[in-house]
């Protein structure tokens, strides 16, 4: 079977999955066009890619009639993009975060349902090889209890997103992650955010998520750090392991409970340092990856791995974050009401 594949939006993003869509062979996947609102842009994709281009992604789908659309635009057009394409019937991957309300996301699944479309959402770092490694050995049991994880997703300010903070554009990437890795759902939030940089959203964000099997989860999310970092760790009773996800590395730092001469230190230390492993991931592209399994659900007419479902809940606690955040202001400003108490 070949899908034939549109896209919505060509900037950034949208050039990526572009070029991805482009490398599938043309028997199992046909790319039929790109919609772009900036005709630059959109001339410019055209003539890297070879494809049709449309100004208005209506016409496109009209015309162009394809299996399944990706929606690569500003967060606050998902919901009118892939509203459209679901209600006639046709597969949507939608970038994250999925919409820019509780409220959108639940009448996409919802249309999607009563039209049978599948309806995936692009949490890309799902399909991060380090991560799916790191899963395979969680469920195997050799970390033992899982007791916190710990992410770090910073990096300099992208001046191009203007429509949503770090807690929808970084942290639901974390969000999804943690959610996939404690097989489990949060039951409270605790978070405190700043903006510094951004005209009117947050740029950094420090957060805890308290999952339903005890499960300890803290973000550390900002777009004032001048170098990239992309990390995660989570810690058990055997040890910790680390991901980082722009390298796709995964390695394991087992606890070492090796008895002391000294009962009195190795009590003091409890668990102690033990030997460093650093696993052999065999490396891919997680777009690829994310395009493959979208594609295996629908010729296989299954669901996909990241579902609709996956995407509300996600921005659930991406909601939960945002409104119970409290800014560093208010916590001086509670600060020397305390003092004065």
């Amino acid at each position: 079977m070949r899908l034939r594949v549109a896209i919505v939006g060509a900037g950034s993003m949208g050039m990526n999955h572009l070029r991805v869509l482009r490398d599938f062979n043309e028997e199992q996947v046909l790319l039929v066009g790109v919609a772009e609102v900036h005709e630059p842009t959109l001339r410019r994709a055209m003539g890297r890619f070879y494809v049709d281009g449309y100004t208005d992604y209506r016409e496109m789908v009209e015309k162009t009639h394809p299996d399944l659309v990706a929606v690569v635009v500003p967060t606050h057009l998902h919901y009118e993009v892939a509203s459209f394409v679901l209600d006639r019937g046709i597969n949507v991957l939608i970038e994250k975060p999925m919409t820019s309300t509780i409220e959108e996301a639940v009448h996409l699944i919802q249309v999607a349902r009563a039209r049978g479309a599948k309806l995936a959402v692009g949490h890309i770092e799902r399909f991060n090889p380090a991560v799916i490694e790191l899963k395979r050995r969680l469920v195997s049991g050799e970390l033992g209890q899982v007791f916190q994880m710990h992410a770090r997703r910073l990096g300099p300010f992208p001046p191009r997103i203007r429509d949503v903070g770090v807690t929808f554009d970084l942290a639901t990437h974390d969000i999804d992650v943690m959610r996939y890795l404690a097989d489990s759902e949060v039951q409270d939030v605790y978070a405190v955010t700043q903006r510094r940089i951004h005209d009117t959203h947050e740029d950094l964000l420090l957060g805890v998520l308290c999952f339903a099997n005890d499960v300890i989860g803290a973000l550390d999310v900002n777009w004032l750090t001048p170098a990239k970092f992309r990390e995660l760790s989570v810690t058990g009773e055997r040890g910790l392991y680390r991901v980082d996800y722009l390298t796709q590395d995964l390695s394991f730092h087992e606890n070492d409970y090796t008895v002391t001469a000294w009962d009195a230190l190795r009590s003091l230390k409890g668990v102690s340092e033990g030997t460093m492993t650093r696993l052999k991931i065999q490396k891919a592209e997680p777009l690829r990856l994310e395009y493959e399994d979208v594609i295996a659900a629908i010729c296989n007419d299954a669901m996909p791995t990241i579902t609709g479902e996956d995407g509300l809940a996600v921005l659930k606690v991406a909601y939960r974050l945002n409104e119970s955040s409290y800014s560093t202001e208010n916590i001086k400003q509670w600060a020397k009401v305390g003092a004065k108490v």
